[in-house]
């Protein structure tokens, strides 16, 4: 026999004899293969295939949907989405809203902040922070509250740092700041209290040799004009922030933002942010389930009707239908006289509900600018842009800033609906129109709106200008200095180190708009780059990546920021 038939006879007999020995017959078994059990495709928050690092999505630049612009100038956060320009009767609530966001209501006071919105939120941007320690905060704010974060029995929960004496046409005179123990008798009437900002230097270095200098602020108050403020008093400095987007970040569904928290962080990657649980004053009657805040500093008002109604009240010194007392507090006997003064009658408020409407729909309509660094007509962004992005995410930035959200019905106001003849109220029947151009949009405004916690610590002392410890009189100042971010306020569910995630939309355009303005919620960073350092707590580790990468990959990184 052949060696090769030998070869394939032995083979075979090997084979059978195991077939044989396993209880096998002649015929060989075949095995059908079992098919694989089907997998829900995965989907983010937003019920969209997850962002992807690698791949920029064709709508990118389109940061706010329908209702982007493409203004990129000193006007860039104040134009109107095109779907509005349009609309003969939108475009005129626009214009109309428009207005009285510019101009000072007839009863403003008799405390405040500012005499119009736009007089905090200039040209619809961020406010600034005073040039010196004698130049008052006009754009910016103080709030108040001791450890347990109750308010100040005599100055509420924010310093008004004039009286309406002060202010002719909004702007504010030197006759309104407060005076040292100045409205005590309950006659004369003088701003709160004149709070300032001075700021130590902070230098430190990169890990290539790279040097840095950072402004880290100190808190100071002085001329109480109704007495001292109560123990274990802590202070918020707060610059306004810009107007735009904020009808699109109403429209995010609840569920979608709930779908990120992440309070245990089941995750690992040491961001465990928190939904804000507020109460909506429009709520059904008899129902006292709280929604989620998405507006403010610390996510404390759930709707852009809320938001604008708390800045009236607590830093223009106007009432209304939400809010319908003035801000004076029971104790304040110099500002419940001048408010019994202004010239309305009964229960009659300050700003009706016409008028708070079209300032809301203002507000909500508000165009966000597109993004730069890209090119529509042949599809390519900028090699920088593009390499910034994928560092951005890799560092996970993200975690905090949700590049993309998908908005639902951007349901009409709640106070009713707007006509060319005035507002007709809700009914059980019949509410407001939806606003389309806020509807069904995917959008990128780079927030979860959600608190995280970014560190820090703050400590309140009494102290002359000399820096001598000191308890009582007019030389007598309160400081606060404060280690990272934290400002010692609790306000809600956010604890005196936790923040609501801002939205990066129209960030590289902050100083386009208003040449003065900074960044962070008390303007202490003077470029994106410093705010990037302030991070910490839950952001450590993102911001010792950027820390780490090379000067190029941090320019990089920069680059994209400002492409926002």
């Amino acid at each position: 026999m052949h060696k090769s038939a030998v070869v394939i006879f032995l083979s075979l007999f090997l084979l059978s004899s195991v077939l044989s020995g396993c209880g096998g017959s002649d015929a060989v078994e075949t095995v059908t293969p079992t098919p694989p059990t089907p997998t829900e495709p995965v989907l983010d928050h937003s019920g969209l295939t997850p962002f992807n690092i690698d791949v920029i999505d064709k709508s990118e630049y389109l940061s706010g949907g329908e209702a982007t612009t493409f203004v990129s100038n000193k006007n860039a956060f104040s134009r109107k989405p095109a779907a509005i320009i349009g609309d003969f009767q939108l475009d005129g609530f626009f214009t109309q809203g428009d207005h009285l966001f510019r101009t000072p209501d007839d009863d403003i006071g008799p405390i405040l902040s500012t005499g119009s919105c736009q007089g905090c939120h200039l040209n619809d941007g961020r406010g600034v922070v005073p040039g010196t320690p004698t130049t008052p905060m006009s754009s910016m704010l103080v709030k108040l509250a001791n450890g347990k974060g109750e308010a100040d029995p005599i100055y509420g929960d924010q310093i008004q740092p004039f009286s309406i004496h002060g202010f002719i046409d909004g702007n504010a005179l030197s006759a309104g700041f407060s005076k040292h123990d100045g409205s005590v008798s309950g006659v004369q009437l003088y701003g709160e209290a004149f709070p300032f900002i001075v700021f130590e230097t902070i230098t430190g270095s990169y890990p290539d040799g790279s040097a840095y200098a950072l402004r880290n602020p100190v808190y100071k108050v002085r001329d109480l004009s109704y007495g001292a403020f109560m123990e274990d008093i802590r202070f918020s400095a707060r610059v306004a922030p810009q107007a735009f987007g904020v009808g699109l970040l109403d429209a995010i569904p609840q569920e979608n933002l709930l779908a990120l928290v992440d309070e245990n962080d089941a995750n690992g990657d040491g961001i465990s942010g928190r939904a804000s649980m507020v109460t909506n004053v429009f709520a059904t009657k008899g129902n006292d389930e709280k929604v989620i805040g998405r507006f403010a500093y610390k996510a404390q008002n759930p709707t852009v009707l809320q938001q604008v109604a708390g800045a009236y009240n607590g830093d223009m010194g106007v009432s209304t239908s939400i809010i319908a007392s003035e801000p004076c507090l029971d104790t304040q006997l110099a500002c419940l006289l001048a408010a019994e003064q202004e010239n309305k009658t009964g229960d009659e408020v300050d700003l009706g509900d016409h008028s708070l409407a079209l300032v809301e729909f203002y507000n909500r309509v508000l165009a966000v600018p597109a993004r730069r660094g890209y090119d529509k007509d042949s599809d390519i962004w900028t090699e920088e842009v593009t390499a910034g992005r994928k560092l951005f995410l890799q560092a996970n930035c993200s975690g905090c800033h949700t590049p993309r959200h998908v908005t639902g019905d951007a349901k009409g106001s709640e106070l009713g609906e707007l006509s060319l003849g005035g507002l007709t109220a809700n009914t059980d029947s019949q509410h407001a129109q939806s606003i389309a151009v806020l509807s069904n949009q995917t959008i990128y405004p780079y927030t979860d709106l959600l608190l995280h916690d970014m560190g820090g610590s703050c400590v309140v002392t009494r102290e002359t200008t000399d820096g001598l410890s000191c308890s009582t009189g007019a030389e007598c100042l309160y400081v606060q200095r404060c280690e990272g971010l934290a400002d010692g306020v609790i306000q809600g569910d956010a604890s005196g180190t936790e923040w609501k995630t801002p939205a990066l939309w129209g960030l590289g355009l902050v100083q386009t708009v208003n040449k003065d303005a900074s960044f962070l919620h008390d303007g202490r960073a003077r470029t994106i780059e410093e705010a990037v350092l302030w991070h910490d707590g839950e952001a450590k580790d993102s911001k010792e990546t950027f820390m780490n990468y090379s000067k190029a990959e941090r320019e990089q990184l920069l680059a994209f920021l400002q492409s926002l």
